[in-house]
């Protein structure tokens, strides 16, 4: 199932991210899992860096709070990178 999330950011632009939203269930192969997990990384770095341009142009309490936010998602992002790069080594191992 795919839809269309729009998004308007502030001093930046507006654009639409499709979301394929790929359901993945116990028992379907790890193959799988590594590509939603491939596309939800690659899905937050964007995010991310939206989030640091919009930081940019603000000042004060508000553009603290955002840097935070570009901080955990950077750290998630590593979390998820090092999970998929787990994953990719297990499949090679059962090779």
């Amino acid at each position: 199932m795919e839809h269309i999330h729009e998004h308007d950011h502030p001093h930046t632009h507006s654009h639409d991210h499709p979301h394929p939203h790929e359901h993945v269930h116990a028992g379907e192969g790890e193959g799988k899992v590594v590509a939603v997990l491939n596309y939800m990384l690659e899905h937050n770095v964007h995010h991310c860096a939206e989030l640091k341009e919009m930081a940019a142009t603000l000042s004060g309490e508000a553009q603290h709070q955002l840097f935070h936010a570009v901080e955990a998602f950077e750290e998630a992002n590593g979390h998820l990178a090092r999970a998929v790069e787990e994953l990719k080594k297990q499949e090679h191992e059962k090779e």
